[in-house]
Protein backbone atom coordinates (compact mmCIF):
# COMPACT_ATOMS: atom_id res chain seq x y z
CA UNK A 1 0.00 0.00 0.00
CA UNK A 2 2.92 2.30 0.69
CA UNK A 3 4.26 1.99 -2.56
CA UNK A 4 1.43 2.44 -4.06
CA UNK A 5 0.87 5.69 -2.61
CA UNK A 6 3.69 7.01 -3.84
CA UNK A 7 3.41 5.62 -7.68
CA UNK A 8 -0.20 7.74 -7.59
CA UNK A 9 1.67 10.62 -5.78
CA UNK A 10 4.35 10.46 -8.87
CA UNK A 11 1.78 10.21 -11.38
CA UNK A 12 -0.53 12.81 -10.07
CA UNK A 13 2.57 15.19 -10.01
CA UNK A 14 3.78 14.07 -13.50
CA UNK A 15 0.20 15.46 -14.89
CA UNK A 16 0.62 18.39 -13.14
CA UNK A 17 3.61 19.42 -15.09
CA UNK A 18 1.81 18.93 -18.04
CA UNK A 19 3.45 15.27 -18.42
CA UNK A 20 7.01 16.72 -19.32
CA UNK A 21 10.00 14.44 -18.52
CA UNK A 22 12.15 16.73 -17.98
CA UNK A 23 10.03 19.20 -15.93
CA UNK A 24 9.20 16.20 -13.52
CA UNK A 25 12.73 15.61 -12.63
CA UNK A 26 13.33 19.24 -12.30
CA UNK A 27 10.06 19.09 -9.57
CA UNK A 28 11.23 15.92 -7.98
CA UNK A 29 14.44 17.62 -7.30
CA UNK A 30 13.02 20.83 -5.83
CA UNK A 31 10.80 18.91 -3.81
CA UNK A 32 13.68 17.07 -2.13
CA UNK A 33 15.70 20.20 -1.69
CA UNK A 34 13.09 21.78 -0.04
CA UNK A 35 12.15 18.71 2.53
CA UNK A 36 15.43 19.40 4.08
CA UNK A 37 15.74 23.19 3.58
CA UNK A 38 18.75 23.63 6.08
CA UNK A 39 21.39 21.92 4.44
CA UNK A 40 20.56 22.51 0.67
CA UNK A 41 23.54 24.33 -0.91
CA UNK A 42 24.07 26.66 -3.50
CA UNK A 43 27.73 27.22 -4.79
CA UNK A 44 29.02 25.27 -1.85
CA UNK A 45 27.76 26.81 0.98
CA UNK A 46 23.97 26.19 3.13
CA UNK A 47 21.25 28.36 2.22
CA UNK A 48 20.72 30.75 5.07
CA UNK A 49 17.14 29.44 6.79
CA UNK A 50 15.78 32.32 9.20
CA UNK A 51 14.20 30.18 12.39
CA UNK A 52 10.72 32.01 13.37
CA UNK A 53 10.33 34.56 10.15
CA UNK A 54 7.19 33.46 8.14
CA UNK A 55 8.15 34.59 4.25
CA UNK A 56 4.92 32.93 3.18
CA UNK A 57 2.56 35.09 0.71
CA UNK A 58 -0.71 33.87 0.49
CA UNK A 59 -3.25 36.09 -2.34
CA UNK A 60 -6.76 34.95 -2.83
CA UNK A 61 -7.06 35.20 -6.72
CA UNK A 62 -11.05 34.79 -6.89
CA UNK A 63 -13.53 31.94 -6.19
CA UNK A 64 -14.52 28.94 -7.57
CA UNK A 65 -16.83 29.25 -10.33
CA UNK A 66 -18.74 26.31 -9.46
CA UNK A 67 -18.84 26.14 -5.51
CA UNK A 68 -18.32 29.98 -4.74
CA UNK A 69 -15.22 29.65 -2.34
CA UNK A 70 -12.51 31.56 -2.12
CA UNK A 71 -9.02 30.45 -3.99
CA UNK A 72 -6.06 31.43 -2.51
CA UNK A 73 -2.41 30.66 -3.97
CA UNK A 74 0.65 30.42 -2.35
CA UNK A 75 3.05 32.45 -4.62
CA UNK A 76 6.42 31.05 -2.67
CA UNK A 77 5.49 27.87 -1.48
CA UNK A 78 8.49 25.09 -1.61
CA UNK A 79 9.14 23.75 -4.79
CA UNK A 80 7.06 25.84 -6.96
CA UNK A 81 7.75 28.43 -9.24
CA UNK A 82 6.85 32.02 -7.96
CA UNK A 83 6.24 33.10 -11.83
CA UNK A 84 2.67 33.83 -12.93
CA UNK A 85 1.17 34.03 -16.36
CA UNK A 86 -1.99 36.16 -17.61
CA UNK A 87 -3.12 35.03 -20.80
CA UNK A 88 -6.70 37.04 -22.21
CA UNK A 89 -7.52 38.72 -25.80
CA UNK A 90 -7.66 42.63 -24.78
CA UNK A 91 -10.61 43.55 -22.57
CA UNK A 92 -10.82 39.82 -21.10
CA UNK A 93 -9.64 41.12 -17.41
CA UNK A 94 -6.08 40.10 -17.67
CA UNK A 95 -4.41 43.25 -16.80
CA UNK A 96 -7.48 44.42 -14.37
CA UNK A 97 -6.47 40.83 -12.79
CA UNK A 98 -2.65 41.23 -12.78
CA UNK A 99 -2.79 44.74 -11.03
CA UNK A 100 -5.21 43.29 -8.52
CA UNK A 101 -3.00 40.43 -7.49
CA UNK A 102 -0.10 43.07 -7.04
CA UNK A 103 -1.86 45.21 -4.88
CA UNK A 104 -3.03 42.13 -2.81
CA UNK A 105 0.73 40.70 -2.82
CA UNK A 106 1.61 44.07 -1.40
CA UNK A 107 -0.56 43.98 1.21
CA UNK A 108 0.30 40.33 2.36
CA UNK A 109 4.06 41.60 2.38
CA UNK A 110 3.60 44.55 4.60
CA UNK A 111 4.04 46.61 1.64
CA UNK A 112 7.94 45.59 1.73
CA UNK A 113 7.85 43.89 -1.83
CA UNK A 114 8.73 46.06 -4.76
CA UNK A 115 7.61 45.58 -8.44
CA UNK A 116 8.35 47.04 -11.52
CA UNK A 117 5.74 47.52 -13.90
CA UNK A 118 6.30 47.73 -17.88
CA UNK A 119 3.49 49.76 -19.13
CA UNK A 120 3.88 49.18 -23.00
CA UNK A 121 0.48 50.07 -25.01
CA UNK A 122 -1.70 52.80 -23.90
CA UNK A 123 -0.31 54.01 -20.71
CA UNK A 124 -3.23 52.81 -18.72
CA UNK A 125 -1.54 51.23 -15.74
CA UNK A 126 0.15 54.45 -15.08
CA UNK A 127 -2.64 56.61 -15.97
CA UNK A 128 -4.83 54.23 -13.42
CA UNK A 129 -4.55 56.14 -10.25
CA UNK A 130 -6.79 53.88 -7.48
CA UNK A 131 -3.93 51.36 -8.56
CA UNK A 132 -1.23 53.41 -8.39
CA UNK A 133 -2.22 55.47 -4.74
CA UNK A 134 -3.06 52.10 -3.15
CA UNK A 135 0.81 50.58 -3.94
CA UNK A 136 2.45 53.84 -3.28
CA UNK A 137 3.88 53.46 -6.79
CA UNK A 138 6.21 56.04 -8.95
CA UNK A 139 5.46 56.44 -11.95
CA UNK A 140 7.95 57.13 -14.70
CA UNK A 141 6.40 58.67 -18.23
CA UNK A 142 8.80 58.32 -20.70
CA UNK A 143 10.39 60.35 -22.20
CA UNK A 144 9.12 63.46 -20.09
CA UNK A 145 10.99 61.52 -16.74
CA UNK A 146 14.05 59.42 -17.07
CA UNK A 147 14.51 55.91 -15.47
CA UNK A 148 16.87 56.11 -12.34
CA UNK A 149 19.00 53.84 -13.41
CA UNK A 150 22.19 53.90 -15.60
CA UNK A 151 21.48 50.50 -17.83
CA UNK A 152 25.51 49.92 -18.64
CA UNK A 153 26.63 50.15 -14.86
CA UNK A 154 28.71 47.18 -13.72
CA UNK A 155 29.59 46.46 -10.50
CA UNK A 156 33.30 46.08 -11.37
CA UNK A 157 34.38 47.14 -14.16
CA UNK A 158 37.22 44.27 -15.04
CA UNK A 159 38.13 43.35 -18.95
CA UNK A 160 35.35 39.56 -18.59
CA UNK A 161 32.57 41.99 -17.06
CA UNK A 162 33.00 44.50 -19.62
CA UNK A 163 32.57 42.05 -22.60
CA UNK A 164 29.56 40.32 -21.10
CA UNK A 165 27.82 43.54 -20.60
CA UNK A 166 29.31 44.79 -24.22
CA UNK A 167 27.65 40.98 -25.41
CA UNK A 168 24.69 41.64 -24.00
CA UNK A 169 24.31 45.12 -25.37
CA UNK A 170 24.75 43.58 -28.54
CA UNK A 171 22.16 41.26 -28.37
CA UNK A 172 19.62 43.19 -27.31
CA UNK A 173 20.34 45.52 -29.79
CA UNK A 174 19.62 42.09 -31.90
CA UNK A 175 16.89 41.20 -30.53
CA UNK A 176 14.65 44.04 -31.89
CA UNK A 177 16.42 45.43 -34.49
CA UNK A 178 17.73 43.37 -37.71
CA UNK A 179 21.76 43.49 -37.44
CA UNK A 180 23.85 42.17 -40.19
CA UNK A 181 27.22 40.30 -38.78
CA UNK A 182 29.64 42.98 -39.66
CA UNK A 183 27.51 45.47 -37.79
CA UNK A 184 27.03 43.41 -34.72
CA UNK A 185 30.87 42.95 -34.70
CA UNK A 186 30.77 47.17 -35.04
CA UNK A 187 28.29 47.09 -32.25
CA UNK A 188 30.33 45.14 -30.09
CA UNK A 189 33.67 47.18 -30.69
CA UNK A 190 31.49 50.43 -30.17
CA UNK A 191 30.67 49.64 -26.58
CA UNK A 192 33.93 48.34 -25.94
CA UNK A 193 35.63 51.47 -26.81
CA UNK A 194 32.72 53.92 -24.36
CA UNK A 195 33.54 51.41 -21.72
CA UNK A 196 37.23 51.59 -22.04
CA UNK A 197 37.12 55.62 -22.64
CA UNK A 198 34.56 55.69 -19.82
CA UNK A 199 37.69 54.39 -17.48
CA UNK A 200 36.63 52.76 -14.78
CA UNK A 201 32.66 53.98 -14.37
CA UNK A 202 29.64 53.11 -16.76
CA UNK A 203 29.29 55.02 -20.23
CA UNK A 204 26.00 56.31 -21.06
CA UNK A 205 23.88 56.04 -24.58
CA UNK A 206 25.36 59.29 -25.42
CA UNK A 207 29.17 58.19 -24.91
CA UNK A 208 28.26 55.03 -26.87
CA UNK A 209 26.86 57.36 -29.86
CA UNK A 210 29.86 59.31 -30.09
CA UNK A 211 32.06 56.30 -30.45
CA UNK A 212 30.03 54.90 -32.79
CA UNK A 213 29.67 58.29 -35.31
CA UNK A 214 33.58 58.16 -34.92
CA UNK A 215 33.80 54.74 -36.27
CA UNK A 216 31.47 55.40 -38.77
CA UNK A 217 33.36 58.61 -39.93
CA UNK A 218 36.53 57.07 -39.75
CA UNK A 219 35.76 53.58 -42.10
CA UNK A 220 33.73 55.50 -44.01
CA UNK A 221 30.38 53.84 -43.06
CA UNK A 222 26.93 55.31 -44.25
CA UNK A 223 24.15 55.45 -41.20
CA UNK A 224 22.37 52.47 -40.32
CA UNK A 225 20.25 50.66 -38.24
CA UNK A 226 22.74 50.48 -35.45
CA UNK A 227 23.58 54.08 -36.19
CA UNK A 228 19.52 55.58 -36.04
CA UNK A 229 18.91 53.37 -32.64
CA UNK A 230 21.82 54.87 -31.19
CA UNK A 231 20.76 58.16 -31.97
CA UNK A 232 17.36 57.34 -31.16
CA UNK A 233 18.25 56.41 -27.67
CA UNK A 234 20.69 59.57 -27.23
CA UNK A 235 17.92 61.91 -28.22
CA UNK A 236 15.31 60.66 -26.26
CA UNK A 237 17.66 60.75 -22.77
CA UNK A 238 15.47 57.61 -21.83
CA UNK A 239 18.13 56.57 -18.64
CA UNK A 240 19.50 58.68 -16.41
CA UNK A 241 22.80 59.79 -16.56
CA UNK A 242 26.01 57.59 -15.09
CA UNK A 243 27.52 60.66 -13.90
CA UNK A 244 24.63 61.31 -11.64
CA UNK A 245 25.27 58.05 -9.72
CA UNK A 246 25.00 54.69 -10.54
CA UNK A 247 22.64 53.58 -7.54
CA UNK A 248 18.93 52.95 -8.22
CA UNK A 249 15.98 52.25 -5.59
CA UNK A 250 14.43 49.52 -7.97
CA UNK A 251 14.36 46.98 -5.22
CA UNK A 252 13.16 49.20 -2.65
CA UNK A 253 9.81 51.55 -4.43
CA UNK A 254 7.10 50.27 -6.32
CA UNK A 255 7.62 51.79 -10.19
CA UNK A 256 5.43 51.70 -13.27
CA UNK A 257 7.26 52.59 -16.63
CA UNK A 258 4.74 54.02 -18.55
CA UNK A 259 6.69 53.54 -22.31
CA UNK A 260 3.59 54.21 -24.24
CA UNK A 261 5.03 57.57 -26.32
CA UNK A 262 8.02 55.93 -27.07
CA UNK A 263 8.80 54.34 -31.03
CA UNK A 264 7.81 50.87 -30.44
CA UNK A 265 11.26 49.71 -31.02
CA UNK A 266 12.98 51.44 -27.93
CA UNK A 267 10.32 50.65 -25.98
CA UNK A 268 11.86 47.15 -26.21
CA UNK A 269 15.23 47.87 -26.28
CA UNK A 270 14.40 50.01 -23.13
CA UNK A 271 13.29 47.26 -21.28
CA UNK A 272 15.52 44.97 -22.18
CA UNK A 273 18.51 47.00 -21.28
CA UNK A 274 16.29 47.62 -17.66
CA UNK A 275 16.42 43.80 -17.56
CA UNK A 276 20.01 43.08 -18.44
CA UNK A 277 21.43 45.49 -15.97
CA UNK A 278 18.64 44.16 -12.87
CA UNK A 279 19.51 40.35 -14.25
CA UNK A 280 23.24 40.74 -13.41
CA UNK A 281 22.99 42.93 -10.51
CA UNK A 282 20.55 39.65 -9.05
CA UNK A 283 22.87 37.16 -9.75
CA UNK A 284 25.59 38.37 -8.12
CA UNK A 285 23.39 38.47 -4.71
CA UNK A 286 23.28 35.47 -2.73
CA UNK A 287 20.06 33.37 -2.75
CA UNK A 288 17.15 34.55 -0.95
CA UNK A 289 16.68 33.35 2.60
CA UNK A 290 13.54 30.68 3.68
CA UNK A 291 11.83 30.40 6.43
CA UNK A 292 11.75 27.52 8.32
CA UNK A 293 9.06 26.24 6.60
CA UNK A 294 10.47 26.72 3.14
CA UNK A 295 9.56 29.87 1.86
CA UNK A 296 11.87 31.49 0.32
CA UNK A 297 12.02 35.68 0.53
CA UNK A 298 10.57 37.58 -2.41
CA UNK A 299 12.65 40.77 -2.85
CA UNK A 300 11.28 41.83 -6.56
CA UNK A 301 8.21 41.04 -8.85
CA UNK A 302 8.15 42.19 -12.70
CA UNK A 303 5.27 42.66 -14.49
CA UNK A 304 5.29 43.07 -18.03
CA UNK A 305 1.72 43.41 -19.81
CA UNK A 306 1.34 43.00 -22.95
CA UNK A 307 3.83 40.64 -23.09
CA UNK A 308 3.44 39.33 -26.38
CA UNK A 309 5.46 41.85 -27.86
CA UNK A 310 8.22 40.84 -26.10
CA UNK A 311 7.96 36.92 -26.08
CA UNK A 312 9.31 36.32 -29.63
CA UNK A 313 12.02 38.73 -29.63
CA UNK A 314 14.69 35.84 -28.45
CA UNK A 315 16.06 38.36 -26.33
CA UNK A 316 18.34 35.96 -23.92
CA UNK A 317 17.44 37.69 -20.57
CA UNK A 318 14.13 37.79 -20.90
CA UNK A 319 14.46 34.22 -20.89
CA UNK A 320 17.00 33.56 -18.04
CA UNK A 321 15.65 35.77 -15.69
CA UNK A 322 12.20 33.49 -15.99
CA UNK A 323 14.82 30.31 -15.71
CA UNK A 324 17.02 31.61 -12.83
CA UNK A 325 15.48 34.10 -10.90
CA UNK A 326 13.53 32.64 -8.65
CA UNK A 327 15.95 31.51 -6.01
CA UNK A 328 17.18 35.01 -5.91
CA UNK A 329 13.57 36.03 -4.67
CA UNK A 330 11.94 37.54 -7.91
CA UNK A 331 8.72 36.58 -9.89
CA UNK A 332 7.86 37.35 -12.91
CA UNK A 333 4.70 38.13 -14.30
CA UNK A 334 4.17 37.87 -17.75
CA UNK A 335 0.33 39.21 -19.33
CA UNK A 336 -0.34 38.20 -22.96
CA UNK A 337 -2.98 37.34 -25.28
CA UNK A 338 -2.89 33.48 -26.07
CA UNK A 339 -1.08 30.84 -24.45
CA UNK A 340 0.28 30.30 -27.46
CA UNK A 341 2.70 33.72 -26.98
CA UNK A 342 4.26 31.61 -24.27
CA UNK A 343 5.48 28.35 -26.82
CA UNK A 344 8.70 30.34 -28.92
CA UNK A 345 10.83 27.67 -30.72
CA UNK A 346 13.60 28.18 -28.81
CA UNK A 347 12.20 28.07 -25.07
CA UNK A 348 8.56 27.61 -23.90
CA UNK A 349 8.28 30.51 -21.18
CA UNK A 350 5.05 28.35 -20.05
CA UNK A 351 6.75 25.64 -18.26
CA UNK A 352 8.39 27.75 -15.93
CA UNK A 353 5.17 29.49 -14.71
CA UNK A 354 3.69 28.55 -11.16
CA UNK A 355 0.16 30.13 -11.59
CA UNK A 356 -1.75 30.16 -14.99
CA UNK A 357 -4.50 32.40 -16.09
CA UNK A 358 -6.11 32.08 -18.89
CA UNK A 359 -9.30 34.42 -19.83
CA UNK A 360 -11.39 34.30 -22.86
CA UNK A 361 -8.81 34.14 -26.08
CA UNK A 362 -7.63 32.48 -29.44
CA UNK A 363 -5.76 29.14 -29.23
CA UNK A 364 -4.24 27.35 -32.03
CA UNK A 365 -1.80 25.24 -30.27
CA UNK A 366 -4.08 22.36 -28.52
CA UNK A 367 -1.61 20.79 -26.95
CA UNK A 368 -0.24 23.80 -25.06
CA UNK A 369 -3.23 24.71 -23.46
CA UNK A 370 -3.10 21.18 -21.96
CA UNK A 371 0.50 21.35 -20.79
CA UNK A 372 -0.78 24.57 -19.13
CA UNK A 373 -4.47 23.53 -17.68
CA UNK A 374 -3.69 19.99 -17.47
CA UNK A 375 -6.66 17.93 -18.87
CA UNK A 376 -8.50 17.95 -22.02
CA UNK A 377 -9.46 21.52 -22.69
CA UNK A 378 -11.58 22.23 -25.69
CA UNK A 379 -9.51 25.54 -27.68
CA UNK A 380 -12.81 26.61 -29.47
CA UNK A 381 -14.36 27.04 -25.67
CA UNK A 382 -11.86 29.06 -24.50
CA UNK A 383 -13.34 32.33 -26.75
CA UNK A 384 -16.53 31.66 -24.99
CA UNK A 385 -15.78 32.17 -21.75
CA UNK A 386 -17.87 34.81 -19.78
CA UNK A 387 -16.19 38.34 -18.62
CA UNK A 388 -14.36 37.32 -15.13
CA UNK A 389 -14.36 34.27 -15.62
CA UNK A 390 -10.55 32.29 -16.12
CA UNK A 391 -9.19 28.75 -15.92
CA UNK A 392 -7.14 27.82 -14.04
CA UNK A 393 -4.61 24.51 -12.25
CA UNK A 394 -4.19 25.11 -8.60
CA UNK A 395 -0.91 23.29 -7.13
CA UNK A 396 -1.84 19.43 -5.79
CA UNK A 397 -4.45 19.24 -9.08
CA UNK A 398 -4.76 17.40 -12.07
CA UNK A 399 -7.50 19.36 -13.71
CA UNK A 400 -8.47 22.48 -14.49
CA UNK A 401 -11.34 24.64 -12.78
CA UNK A 402 -13.17 27.89 -13.51
CA UNK A 403 -12.20 30.68 -11.25
CA UNK A 404 -13.78 33.95 -11.49
CA UNK A 405 -11.47 36.53 -10.64
CA UNK A 406 -13.66 39.86 -11.06
CA UNK A 407 -17.49 40.71 -11.95
CA UNK A 408 -18.41 42.38 -15.03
Amino acid sequence: MHVERGIRQLWNEFERVGKRGDEFIISLLETASKAFPQTAEVGGSPEKVHEGADFSIAIEIGKDAKTGNALSYMMNAPGLSPHIAIMGRTRSGKTRTGLNMLEKINFCSGKKLPFLVFDYAKGDIAGNKEFINSVDAIVIKLPKTKIPMAPLALSSYDDEKIKLAARRFVDTIKSVVRLGPKQADACLRIVKEAYERAEGSAPDMEDVLSVAEELYLAEGKQPDSLLVTLRDFADFQIFRSAKHGEEHDIFKKMHVIDLSSLPESLRKICVFLMLDRLYSEIMERQNAPMDSKGYRQMRLIIAVDEAHNYLPCKQPTLEKFVRESASKGVAIMLMSQSPDDFDQPKYNFAKEMGLVLVFSCFVQKPKMLEALLGGNVEPQLMSQLPAGIAKTRLPNSIRPIDIRTWIP
